[in-house]
């Protein structure tokens, strides 16, 4: 037997007796290891004495109770194995950083689910990346089978959890509903229109490693796996969820060794007593080929047709506008001879009052008549910074390497009298947030001294 064999049975033997008493030597015999070799081989494998992530379980399992319960704390240190509130509230704050009666109403959330061996993935990241984004990690899922419910509702809003919800029910009537190694993602699908008006999909999958699904809400399907960035969210609210996909996508995938893979976006659902009080998503990842270059080209004026929005609810505003401004033309859609789709807001100050959103087109001039509805300004001539890139949602890390670069080229310094803006490069048929090209220009000026270099040198 491999030693991640060995530890992976010492793992699923932890977590099926939990809420006993649990005793090394039992541990070390059910992972066919001698108890030195399960404390060695354990702590290797996951960073973990082993002592020390079976307090860290059972404190995550307690910290669940309660925030989603109203059990008593002392019954919660009794079932975690301690004989007194006080030490159980000592450990607790010193793994969880806080004490449990702050804990239950505090704003932040502790987790630390079951290491799965099989999924680590061996990566490096610069420090101030690690620093930056100590929730975020790399895993490998194995290919393999899951069982798969495609759910159907008139409306996008709130359709994971009510999705959830529907297989919580169909699943708990089942025998495969009592695994307990059982989990549950789900991802938003695609459905086509029907003279009903527009419907929305969410597909919801499952892992079943002990017990297979028999019912015919079910259908089984391969699951090619592959690298998952996964991010550890609160399930509070649709925006907690979208902000946490923001903050995967456009700020720590940029910055990462790794761009985005071909495989599906998913989200894990983690519940207590089937409500979702938790989920991780899972953002499609491949080792990165390169990292992208910037480089300083000039552009010449360019007639901008645009829709902007003010304040907290800017990008909302500013989109609608937009896709309002395409159903009202004849076609509903945008001609490649119009120009190019572009957007564009107010970098680094989205608390500031004044904070604005643009989406808008870069017009060719012949289809400058055409634009009639939409605001209408230029894009003045000049150097710009640039940056081919894939769609990083908003494009935040995007932008804060480039301005880096700026900062430290002595060369040249921001125009703050003309605007940056991500000009997008798509064609028919394609996947828009896997395959489009964004071109990301921000103005800059040549500082005084490299400008006189540069006219000597044509000078001479």
């Amino acid at each position: 037997m491999s030693y991640e064999e060995s530890v992976e049975r010492a793992i699923d033997y932890i977590e099926a007796h939990l809420g006993e008493e649990l005793d090394l030597t039992k541990i070390a015999e059910e992972s066919y290891a001698s108890v030195a070799q399960l404390y060695r081989v354990f702590y290797a494998l996951t960073g973990h004495p082993v002592k020390d992530y079976i307090r860290k379980r059972r404190m995550s399992v307690a910290a669940n109770h309660l925030r989603n319960s109203k059990r008593t704390v002392e019954e919660l240190a009794w079932e975690s194995g301690f004989e007194s509130y006080h030490a159980f509230a000592k450990v607790f704050k010193k793994i969880v950083g806080l004490t449990p009666a702050v804990y239950r109403n505090a704003d932040t959330y502790f987790s630390f689910e079951p290491i799965r061996l099989r999924e680590q993935v061996a990566y490096m990241e610069d420090r101030e990346q690690t620093e930056r984004f100590p929730d975020v990690k790399v895993i490998r899922f194995m290919p393999g089978k899951m069982y798969a419910y495609l759910h159907i509702s008139e409306q996008e809003e709130g359709m994971e959890n009510e999705a959830f919800r529907v297989v919580n029910e169909k699943l708990a009537a089942s025998e495969a509903g009592k695994s307990a190694k059982m989990r549950i993602f789900g991802h938003n699908t695609d459905l086509p229109e029907t003279d009903g008006g527009l419907r929305y999909g969410y597909k919801v999958l499952i892992i079943s490693e002990e017990k297979r699904i028999v019912n015919d809400a079910f259908t089984e399907e391969p699951f090619i796996g592959g690298l998952y960035a996964i991010r550890k969210i609160a399930a509070q609210s649709p925006k907690t969820v979208q902000d946490g996909w923001n903050r995967l996508l456009s700020e720590w995938l940029p910055k990462s060794t790794f761009e985005i893979g071909k495989h599906q976006y998913m989200e894990e659902f983690i519940a207590y007593n089937g409500k979702v009080t938790r989920m991780n998503l899972n953002l499609p990842v491949q080792r990165k080929l390169r990292n992208e270059t910037i480089e300083v080209v000039d552009l010449v004026t360019a007639k901008a047709f645009f829709c902007r929005g003010y304040g907290a609810e800017a990008q909302r505003v500013a989109e609608q506008r937009l896709i309002d401004w395409y159903e009202r033309k004849s076609d509903g859609n945008q001609r490649d001879d119009e120009g190019k789709y572009y957007m564009s807001y107010h970098y680094g100050a989205k608390d500031y009052e004044e904070y604005w959103w643009e989406n808008g087109i870069l017009a060719a001039e012949p289809a400058a008549k055409d634009m009639a509805g939409l605001e209408q300004k230029y894009m003045d001539s000049g150097s710009y910074a640039c940056c081919v890139s894939k769609t990083y949602g908003l494009l935040t890390g995007v932008l804060d390497q480039m301005h880096r670069w700026i900062s430290a080229n002595a060369s040249y310094r921001l125009d703050d009298k003309r605007q940056w803006f991500a000009e997008y490069h798509t064609f028919q048929g394609m996947n828009i947030e896997r395959d489009a090209i964004v071109k990301v220009y921000i103005p800059i000026l040549l500082e005084e001294s490299a400008r006189n270099e540069q006219l000597c040198k044509e000078n001479q």
